[in-house]
């Protein structure tokens, strides 16, 4: 059963007192990303050479910033213990490639189903929402495995996870018009709720027999 009130009351309670290394490490991508966006609009007017340079730069870091947020709040999901920036330089530094290849894997599939109309695009980008997650438990497993395991995870549930974010939709509205700030505890918050989604959505898939332990081992 995908329960998103659950999952999110959950990720409320999980940041309770643990709020301050999730806070610090998303002002630092805030911050990246900000300066990385300011920079392609300056360069898109002056260098077509270098923007397109800060361009694959920009994706990049979007590749490593969600599957090193996919390490840290699977750990706070998993554990009760305070997160150290430990753990964000641990995600950093042994998933970033992964983050690179998962995104670029992650976003050609999704641009090929939109390329057939919107719809599909969003249908199958939800179905390879679960990728990241996945591949930070799962280190072994190849990026094209995990997305596969992914589609099984999501069948079903894909509309389930579209309406959790669409939950959300409220509070990044609000976000939004004070400049952003918001968004500084936001992120925490919607990050822990779909890592709790994750994990319900990986213990059902083993329950009903859809996917097996062994299938995450390699």
């Amino acid at each position: 059963m995908f329960d998103r009130v659950a999952y999110k009351k959950s990720a409320w309670n999980q940041l309770k007192k643990r709020m301050a290394v999730p806070i610090e490490v998303n002002i630092v991508f805030m911050s990246i990303g900000l300066i990385m966006d300011i920079s392609l609009k300056h360069l898109s007017r002056s260098s077509d050479f270098l923007y397109t340079i800060f361009s694959v730069c920009n994706f990049c870091f979007f590749g490593i910033a969600i599957t090193t947020n996919a390490y840290m709040y699977l750990k706070l999901s998993l554990t009760k213990s305070e997160l150290s920036l430990s753990d964000f330089l641990i995600g950093l530094g042994e998933y970033w490639h992964k983050g690179i290849l998962g995104f670029l894997w992650f976003c050609f599939w999704s641009f090929l189903w939109s390329l057939l109309f919107v719809i599909p695009g969003i249908v199958k980008a939800i179905s390879y929402s679960q990728m990241f997650f996945i591949m930070v438990e799962n280190p072994k497993l190849s990026v094209r495995k995990a997305m596969n395991i992914s589609k099984i995870m999501t069948d079903g549930h894909k509309m389930d996870l579209f309406l959790m974010f669409m939950s959300f939709l409220g509070w990044i509205f609000l976000s939004s018009i004070i400049c952003g700030i918001g968004f500084i505890w936001l992120n925490p918050y919607i990050n822990t709720s779909f890592a709790n989604a994750y994990l319900n959505l990986k213990m059902d898939s083993i329950r009903l027999g859809k996917l097996l332990p062994s299938d995450f081992l390699n």
